[in-house]
């Protein structure tokens, strides 16, 4: 086998895979790893996990990091350069790694390639993302509904830790909860009548809580310090990811975000992105909710059947993000089914 060829593992989830490709890269307790200030909390389990200190970076509002480094007084670099730098492709759209290099210019930092979003997904070259740097992770339960999902790839060259990978995980072949097949069902249903049901049984329960005193969707702040239970995947998520069209998969998610589109153009709505790069394959359809029409815009994508309309998740409870930022009005259609 080639030394340089690519090797995958799969599992439960992209914060377990996360974990070993930041091992290959020699973080260790007391490392630090540079991250986006623009994050979802649960990836700092990955870091907590291993001992790693985050330290953010600045991201502008086209979910790209600013190209000035802004690191020279930090107290966790003063000494040395970090071990490693994680980049987002946020929602399928290739990050610039170019400008990622750039935040930490006198040293080569290895790039870990966050594609949790971007199953599928390609840059402008129609490289996949999650394959652009040595080590990259990817998500698929985020773009097919399946029990769980992710995998980890890496290309050794000499530099990796290769000695920290472990063998392929044994799949999971217990009965899978009731929840999922009912979801997986209605999903399915819900593509055929007229009637959304999908929305409707959401916000029944989000309603439901609220008259309970709770928050309308459930968080867990533990998701910040603890990785799931559950490393290894489940045999179902693989075979469903085999059976998957992939061509037309893109073709929907295609066509779904162009629609998008043209109903955010009409109604006057901001988005990161106003452009659709030829071979990327995008998780949804993100735009900002701040802009006067946002509301009418989410009701006419809901007439349209386009996507479930989301909130981003929470953010890690020390972002560095301020509260002023726009991203943090960013909401997405999401084209899951």
């Amino acid at each position: 086998m080639n030394a340089h060829e690519t090797k995958r593992l799969y599992y439960a989830y992209a914060r377990h895979a996360l974990v070993t490709a930041l091992r290959l890269l020699r973080v260790t307790p007391g490392s630090t790893v540079l991250i986006p200030e623009f994050i979802c909390r649960d990836v700092l389990a990955s870091l907590s996990s291993l001992g790693a200190k985050p330290v953010f970076y600045e991201i502008d509002d086209t979910l790209q990091p600013r190209s000035i480094s802004a690191f020279d007084k930090s107290p966790d670099l003063t000494s040395q350069a970090p071990a490693a730098i994680i980049a987002v492709n946020y929602f399928g759209f290739p990050a610039d790694l170019e400008r990622v290099r750039k935040l930490f210019p006198s040293h080569e930092v290895p790039i870990v390639e966050d594609n949790a979003h971007g199953w599928l997904s390609a840059d402008t070259n129609g490289k996949p993302l999650g394959s652009r740097t040595k080590v990259g992770i990817t998500s698929v339960r985020k773009t097919i509904r399946i029990p769980d999902g992710a995998y980890l790839e890496w290309r050794d060259d000499g530099t990796l830790d290769v000695q920290s990978v472990h063998e392929q995980l044994p799949l999971r072949k217990d009965v899978l909860p009731i929840s999922y097949h009912l979801r997986r069902a209605i999903s399915q249903v819900d593509a055929r009548l007229p009637l959304a049901v999908v929305p409707l049984a959401r916000d029944t329960v989000r309603l439901l809580r609220r008259w309970g005193g709770k928050p309308a969707v459930s968080e867990n702040a533990e998701e910040e310090w603890n990785l799931p239970a559950n490393r290894r995947p489940h045999r179902t998520s693989l075979k469903v990811m085999g059976r998957i069209d992939e061509t037309k998969e893109v073709e929907r998610r295609r066509e779904l975000f162009h629609a998008c589109d043209e109903l955010a153009s009409e109604f006057g709505i901001q988005r990161p992105f106003t452009s659709l790069p030829p071979h990327a394959s995008p998780q949804g359809f993100p735009y900002f909710l701040d802009t006067k029409e946002a509301t009418a815009f989410a009701r006419a994508v809901r007439r349209h059947r386009l996507g479930e309309d989301i909130a981003w998740p929470a953010l890690p409870s020390h972002t560095s993000l301020a509260v002023n930022s726009r991203l943090r009005s960013l909401h997405l259609v999401n084209f899951l089914v």
